[in-house]
């Protein structure tokens, strides 16, 4: 396994962390956990840019902050469904998301997948669906925010991806939160939920664990190309079902047992026939 690959891994299980204490803070509004995750998020990564004398402005700023704008709308779309909908079908959904990505790789970065990898493509979507199931749990509004939280999601790679080589990776992560602060504002007027002490402490974990994550996931995305390893982040889905039925008492049917093994298969064999170079 090459170090791309560990990377995103890693990357997954903080994620699912990540999700369990968004699925636990349900009685605070989305966008107000998007903002104390992105202030957590921005001061530890302010303290590593000034430690490693790194500049904040950049040619390439408009790329970050392309990054930064997509990842913000990806992620307040992403806490509402997992408020919203079983934790389950929330992440499968946001995990459509390496489809987008390499969809959208093909525009951004020129990367094309391999023929090869197109019928495992499909296979993960349709173990997706099945994962998902048709829960009536889930309605149509919410299932298009979730849709649009995997394309914003895939955006925002795909920026990483064109920001491979020009940028410190510790200066990509910055700008996601200093972005998401004053996208996030606005909103913040007429939603705010002051949180008990116990909210307070589950709001600054998931700022910690999103630093992490975000360092695992930015580093992958530079090392390699989107489509050798964009299909990993299925492993999270697979992390939520398990914490579904362990923290939340969400059920896990035969269809659905059935949907990870196809994401599964789907996901080895698009990344051994991923483009070599």
């Amino acid at each position: 396994m090459n170090q791309g690959i560990k990377y995103i891994l890693i990357a997954s299980l903080f994620f699912s962390i990540i999700n369990a204490l968004v699925k636990y803070l349900d009685a605070i509004p989305s966008i107000q956990i998007v903002f104390f995750r992105s202030l957590v998020t921005l001061i530890l990564s302010y303290i590593t840019i000034k430690k490693l004398n790194l500049k904040i402005i950049t040619p390439h700023t408009p790329l970050l902050i392309g990054r930064g704008l997509s990842g913000a709308i990806a992620l307040a779309l992403y806490f509402y469904t997992i408020q919203n909908m079983p934790l389950a079908t929330a992440v499968t959904l946001l995990y459509l998301a390496p489809i987008f990505t390499v969809i959208l790789a093909i525009f951004f970065v020129k990367e094309f997948p391999t023929k090869k990898q197109i019928p495992f493509f499909i296979l993960c979507f349709i173990g997706a669906a099945l994962m998902k199931n048709f829960d009536i749990r889930v309605s149509t509004l919410n299932f298009i925010y979730g849709i649009l939280s995997a394309v914003f999601a895939a955006l925002a790679y795909n920026f990483i991806r064109l920001l491979k080589g020009k940028v410190h990776h510790s200066v990509v992560i910055f700008y996601f939160p200093l972005v998401s602060i004053p996208f996030c504002i606005p909103f913040l007027l007429t939603t705010w939920k002051t949180p008990s002490i116990k909210e307070f402490i589950a709001l600054l974990t998931i700022g910690v664990a999103t630093q992490i994550a975000q360092i695992f996931m930015t580093k992958a995305y530079m090392l390699e190309r989107a489509a050798k390893i964009s299909h990993y982040n299925y492993m999270t889905s697979f992390w939520a079902f398990i914490t579904g039925i362990v923290l939340f008492n969400e059920q896990l049917n035969y269809i659905s047992i059935l949907g990870i093994f196809l994401i599964f298969i789907g996901i080895v064999f698009s990344s051994k026939y991923a483009p070599k170079n």
